[in-house]
């Protein structure tokens, strides 16, 4: 029977806390000193006293777990969020009680009271939705932490608390940059002249035309206009090729993963992911390939949810004979040099974390290699530079 009694406290009290408030250690030190008085005196009206004190802490434990009875918490985040940004998310408190409202409470969000939400009063099967901020420091898929109730109703004697638990995770994607200037236009490839490119929706200027009524205005260039004393257009190179193929190595070489290592690897999934984000605004097809994915499709293409959910999740290969890793590296980079599973034309980057002696055999066929632990990056990714040790 005692163990019976023991398991149904454990159950009903699970993950519940109750502590004084100071208001709360007053009253129990005046009831202690009533009752005490009581007791050596008999005076009838001093045990009146006490037992309505007695039943102001009944009826204050009886509420306040009334009142945070049946409350859930359903927090809902944008569909895509991004590593080390403000990130808007609703909370969403709902009174699942039929009859009876809950007062006075609190709710924090794994014990952080700077977002929190204060409710005075939610009616039964009320709703009710507060906008709050957070922030992800890493991508990947983040376990959010659990709900906390708080309440002092009705009295302000004791402070309960109690933990929701909730397995609910937010897949975060890597932190987004513009793309990284100074690198080439999307459709340059290696034996392209300039005169074979024409006029047409690109990124990269061509010249300068007169302004018709036609045109849009937002393209004139006016400081040309003012010196001209006329308004002239900018014109802008036409895409050749709308079809990109990124290749990022999430291979590190040698045993040891340094502090310095770890973070060019984090670097090098930042710059992919901002290429890809460019690449997609521009309109063309992006395809992204890593030593962990599968066999290279050539008519099939990523969208961007895809692809920053790849990012998002790509962690580091376990460390394996080179053996192992030079079939993958060979039909990623093609061996016939027109890349993997017989694509042909297009753009090709390969995104290596640091130089890496596997992928030397195949950097001529990519288009562009990039490598992240080049100054360059690190200054566009505005960290600090890590001492490096001598390269290979």
């Amino acid at each position: 029977m005692a163990s019976f009694l023991i398991r149904l406290q454990r159950r009903i009290y699970r993950n519940r806390s109750i502590t004084f408030t100071p208001a709360g250690t007053r009253f129990i030190l005046l009831t202690l000193a009533v009752g005490v008085a009581a007791v050596n005196t008999g005076n009838n009206l001093l045990y009146l006293i006490l037992g309505m004190m007695l039943s102001l802490i009944i009826v204050s434990g009886i509420l306040s777990e009334q009142s945070l009875r049946k409350i859930s918490v359903e927090r809902r985040f944008p569909t895509r969020i991004f590593a080390q940004q403000p990130v808007p998310v609703e909370m969403r408190i709902t009174n699942g009680k039929r009859f009876l409202p809950s007062f006075s409470f609190r709710v924090d969000e794994g014990g952080n009271e700077i977002r929190s939400v204060y409710t005075f009063k939610l009616s039964a099967g009320e709703t009710i939705a507060s906008p709050q901020t957070t922030r992800f420091e890493k991508r990947g898929l983040c376990t959010l932490p659990p709900i906390t109730l708080r309440t002092t109703f009705p009295f302000g004697f004791f402070h309960k608390s109690l933990i929701r638990p909730q397995a609910q995770t937010a897949l975060v994607y890597p932190r987004i940059f513009p793309m990284p200037p100074g690198l080439r236009s999307a459709r340059a490839r290696a034996g392209q002249d300039h005169e074979h490119r024409r006029r047409g929706f690109g990124t990269d200027f061509h010249n300068l035309r007169d302004y018709t009524a036609a045109d849009d205005a937002r393209g004139i260039h006016w400081k040309s206009s003012a010196r001209q004393s006329k308004l002239l257009l900018k014109e802008y190179e036409r895409e050749e090729d709308g079809r990109v193929d990124l290749v990022l190595s999430n291979h590190l070489p040698g045993e040891g993963k340094s502090e310095k290592l770890l973070a060019d690897f984090e670097r090098a999934v930042v710059l992919t992911a901002a290429l890809a984000r460019e690449f997609f605004r521009r309109g063309q097809t992006v395809n992204l390939q890593t030593l962990g994915s599968d066999e290279y499709h050539p008519d099939e293409s990523q969208d961007l949810d895809t692809l920053l959910e790849t990012l998002a999740l790509i962690q580091l290969i376990p460390d394996t004979a080179s053996d192992s890793l030079d079939p993958k590296i060979a039909a990623l980079g093609g061996a016939d040099g027109g890349g993997p599973a017989g694509r042909t034309g297009g753009r090709r980057i390969l995104i290596l974390p640091v130089p890496d002696p596997l992928w030397d055999k195949v950097r001529g066929s990519f288009s562009d290699v990039l490598v992240a632990d080049e100054p360059r990056f690190i200054e566009w990714a505005g960290e600090k530079s890590i001492r490096q040790g001598p390269r290979s």
